[in-house]
């Protein structure tokens, strides 16, 4: 467990001030950044639990399966899918809560 100290609130303090001096897209952005070094906290987190061969092997499976034509032309066929539904307006932007994880919109 993480323990907040005096430098982590003068830090919290500092990012409050920019985050409130930033126009709506920075901010955006800024959020985007966090969010990312969470994802890498995350990635750490599960590497050491499953451990890196785990990882490696789970990984040379996928890289096998996408390595045929099969699924190379099933990827295709899926992404034509996905362009035409967006460029008919079917499509919704993704909605995430606070933790940065996907919600309905």
């Amino acid at each position: 467990m993480h323990t907040v100290t005096h430098t982590d609130k003068e830090n919290e303090k500092a990012l409050i001030k920019i985050v409130r001096s930033l126009p709506s897209n920075r901010v955006e952005q800024l959020v985007d950044f966090a969010r990312f070094l969470e994802a890498q906290i995350l990635s750490d987190e599960l590497v050491s639990e499953e451990g890196v061969s785990t990882i490696d092997a789970d990984n040379a499976q996928w890289d096998a399966l996408l390595d045929t034509d099969e699924s190379q032309d099933l990827l295709d066929k899926l992404a034509g899918e996905a362009l035409a539904e967006h460029k008919a307006g079917k499509t919704k932007p993704m909605t995430f809560n606070q933790k940065g994880r996907i919600v309905p919109g």
